[in-house]
């Protein structure tokens, strides 16, 4: 089977320091490409140019425009590059204006995302033509239930067409690996102290100030805990600074930055705890499975998708900008023993379900009924 990729333009897919969209497509890519399909991934670059990574074909457009602009004259520049290479399975992912220039192709249409409104869709012409085109595609995949329902309820769709996919975990990447973990904890001079990790942009919308409020409340009663942020300031691709950063290191925290794909196992791998404090718009939380695929009991907000991928087995739950509650579960995990081996032992089971392997085989069941719904 042919099978092509379109994500978003604002970042090339390889770039080593991204988000969960670009690592979703190319791993989604290099299964599919080792299970014997023919996989083409486009990415928005400087130059174009094709390259083979990890069996799958990554093709570059060179884009000259930036922001929105740049986002049309990349699908445009797809949907050309498709007419002279069909496929039969075009994957979308979170660009739902693909359809705007894939409407006349005769491959199914997947549509993969992580979002269910948006402010610049609440005009009403505008609302009417997005819900046009999220009605072209042959499956609606959002990545949780939470974001199913809520996305059934703005666009007003039917579930004849919707399927959750969740997003998925590298678990040979993300494994438990307690050497990898100590020899960072060492370059950073954090000893056998207990660590409570985020990993994520840094920014108000992902609870990033609720996490200082707590932290600075737990060093009361635990003065020797850690505190280390690694992830861009506000944005993927920022590789500068902002007021939460400094807030970071003012309370005695350490900040990693943004890090590097081939980094990151071990950066989960220093934690004790792994915290993930939403403060809306979370649609799944791949940062927090892929941290119980290292073995970390999560503490999250109970929003979004995050009570759904992460079960009360393996991480705790707390109410959405609740810093006080965050920081009296952060001490209890931190000073029980027993609940903290029970959550680490259910952490990487849970991470378990979100295979790679498994999502792509729930893929494959939905080529195979859209295929025949298109004869």
């Amino acid at each position: 089977m042919k099978i092509a990729h379109i994500g978003p333009s604002n970042l090339p897919v390889l770039f080593n320091r991204g988000g969960a969209i670009e690592r979703r497509i190319v791993e989604i890519a290099s299964v599919q490409a080792k299970s014997g399909n023919e996989v083409v991934v486009y990415s928005a670059e400087a130059a174009t140019g094709d390259a083979w990574h990890n069996g799958f074909r990554l093709r570059a457009l060179k884009c000259n425009w930036a922001g929105l602009p740049q986002r049309l004259e990349f699908l445009a520049k797809v949907a050309r590059d498709l007419r002279r290479h069909p496929v039969d399975v075009v994957h979308c992912h979170s660009v739902p204006e693909s359809i705007w220039f894939l409407r006349n192709s005769l491959s199914l249409k997947f549509l993969s995302y992580d979002f269910f409104r948006s402010r610049s869709w609440s005009h009403f012409s505008t609302y009417r033509l997005y819900r046009w085109t999220f009605r072209q595609y042959d499956w609606l995949l959002p990545v949780s239930e939470f974001c199913l329902k809520e996305s059934e309820q703005f666009w007003k769709l039917t579930r004849n067409k919707m399927r959750v996919l969740h997003n998925g975990v590298n678990l040979e990447q993300f494994r438990p690996d307690s050497a990898a973990g100590k020899a960072l904890r060492d370059r950073l001079e954090l000893g056998d102290d207990p660590v409570v990790l985020y990993v994520g942009r840094v920014c108000e919308q992902k609870g990033s100030d609720i996490l200082i409020d707590a932290y600075e409340r737990l060093k009361k009663s635990m003065p020797q805990v850690r505190l280390v942020v690694a992830g861009p300031a506000e944005q993927f691709g920022n590789l500068g600074s902002s007021p939460l950063v400094a807030r970071i290191k003012a309370v005695g925290g350490v900040y990693l930055g943004a890090i590097d794909e081939s980094d990151l196992s071990a950066v989960y791998n220093l934690a004790t705890v792994f915290v993930m404090p939403t403060r809306r718009d979370e649609m799944f939380g791949m940062a927090a499975v892929e941290a119980q695929a290292c073995g970390k009991p999560v503490i999250c907000s109970r929003q979004g998708g995050l009570p759904e991928v992460i079960p009360e087995t393996s991480g705790i739950h707390f109410p959405v900008g609740d810093s006080g509650t965050l920081a009296s579960a952060l001490e209890r995990v931190l000073s029980d023993e027993t609940l903290y081996q029970s959550l680490a032992r259910a952490a990487r089971e849970n991470a378990l379900r979100f295979s790679w392997n498994a999502i792509v085989d729930e893929l494959g069941e939905l080529c195979c009924a859209g295929s025949h719904q298109h004869k």
